[in-house]
């Protein structure tokens, strides 16, 4: 009996040996199946949701094109040039109503999504569907179908955005308001340098211009100039100041992301001042924050955000403690550049219409829309049951504006260079036709 028994226990001990080893594998087994059911699915949703996106891109790309059709149309009708492919009538009431309509999500207008395609003949006039990108099918006739199912177009826009890059230098925004007229503008708000340009701040030299030796600080030195005219104006204008009043000045924005208060103004004075020969530029530090600490806020996108008040165009004046009695929109401008060529930098431009004192005006507590600067693209894509939306900004193309990002060109071998003489003397001396003369009668120099 003793002996059974010690046999029976000795098998039971191997029977619960199995059992546990067997559950201990199949919980492994589970697990590893779970693992890669997830990161199938995983994969799927972001090839699915990568595809949604590429698919709201190509509503971009339509939509580039048919806005590069519908400015051609523009230029062609003011240039009197003919239609020669006699689809601009076409362009002008499928695009051309965007652009005269507005927001198509603001008021008056139903929203509509197919303009874009029926522009380019995607889908015909009198259809509302989406436009196919692709479709490929894979394994057991699994159909991945690439959509774009709605593209809007809205000319105006809360701000202008854009890039300053080494490629692309220099911008130049047409500060153009809408709704009310270029007069009532007191000034503009400047934003730059988002996280996506990085996070490394070197802020060397913020009160003077840095050596290129020291490399170009982070974030941007930018230069902002402020071009205009009233309604009637002269060439020479744009080289005098009248009081209170000038055609162009020029400021150049540094950051500062130490600790410390700013003002992160620039009053009309400084735009003036810039345009006297006889007054020593100097930059305006900008206090910027650091976009790596926990203080930043949620709408904080840009590091650096600075205002500069515009003074009154030259045979023109301020306008009691709001706009000014006289400006010119067609030649009303803010020019932007790197002055050291880098780093990149996004930035964005907002037109700022408050009054007020010298110093207070121009501190966009209350804004105005840019028309017809540049176009929001609106689109959205699919992927099966996947979607994606996104904004792209298109320039508002005008072949008779054009904007020259320098003044002279210097091309070819060292004996074609420009060439320049300069002279280092005790007294004022004078070269004409390479002969040089001093101003006094001492003869010497």
């Amino acid at each position: 009996m003793s002996n059974q028994s010690k046999k029976f226990k000795s098998g039971a001990t191997s029977i619960y040996v199995v059992v546990v080893s067997a559950l201990l594998l199949s919980v492994i087994t589970l697990s590893f199946i779970r693992i890669i059911i997830n990161e199938s699915s995983r994969t799927a949703s972001d090839e699915l949701s990568q595809a949604a996106y590429d698919s709201a891109l190509a509503g971009v790309e339509d939509a580039k094109v048919a806005l590069k059709k519908y400015f051609e149309c523009i230029n062609r009708e003011k240039s009197g040039a003919t239609d020669p492919e006699g689809d601009c009538e076409h362009l002008k009431d499928t695009i051309g109503k965007s652009m005269e309509d507005g927001s198509e999500e603001g008021g008056g207008d139903k929203p509509d999504c197919d303009r874009v395609a029926k522009a380019l003949g995607r889908i015909a006039d009198n259809e509302g569907k989406e436009v196919l990108v692709q479709e490929s099918t894979s394994g057991n006739d699994e159909k991945t179908v690439q959509a774009y199912t709605c593209v809007l177009l809205n000319p105006i826009t809360s701000d202008y955005r854009s890039t300053l890059s080494s490629e692309t230098p220099v911008r130049v925004i047409p500060l153009k308001p809408a709704d009310i007229g270029a007069e009532q503008i007191t000034g503009v708000k400047i934003s730059w340098f988002s996280e996506d340009d990085g996070t490394d701040y070197n802020n060397k030299n913020k009160n003077s211009f840095t050596p290129f030796s020291d490399g170009a600080p982070t974030p941007s030195t930018i230069s902002a100039q402020i071009i205009q005219t009233a309604a009637s104006y002269s060439l020479s204008d744009f080289e005098t100041t009248d009081n209170d009043s000038t055609n162009r000045g020029t400021v150049f924005l540094t950051a500062d992301t130490s600790s410390g208060s700013s003002n992160n103004h620039v009053d009309r004075d400084i735009i003036i001042n810039s345009n006297k020969h006889d007054v020593l530029s100097v930059p305006s530090v900008t206090k910027c924050q650091n976009l790596k600490t926990s203080s930043r806020g949620e709408n904080d996108e840009f590091s650096c955000t600075t205002t500069i008040e515009i003074p009154a165009p030259v045979n023109a004046n301020i306008s009691g403690n709001k706009g000014v009695t006289s400006r010119n929109p067609d030649t009303f401008y803010l020019a932007l550049s790197l002055p050291y060529g880098q780093p990149s930098t996004s930035f964005s431009i907002q037109l700022c219409t408050d009054g007020g004192s010298k110093g207070n005006r121009g501190r966009c507590n209350t804004t105005a829309n840019f028309d017809k600067v540049q176009v929001a693209v609106d689109s959205t894509g699919r992927a099966n049951d996947m979607y994606s939306r996104v904004e792209a900004r298109v320039e508002f193309a005008d072949i008779h504006s054009p904007y020259p990002e320098f003044a002279l060109l210097a091309t070819g071998s060292d004996a074609d260079a420009i060439n320049k003489n300069f002279y280092v003397t005790k007294n004022c001396w004078t070269v004409n036709d390479g002969s040089i003369e001093t101003c006094d009668n001492t003869g010497e120099p």
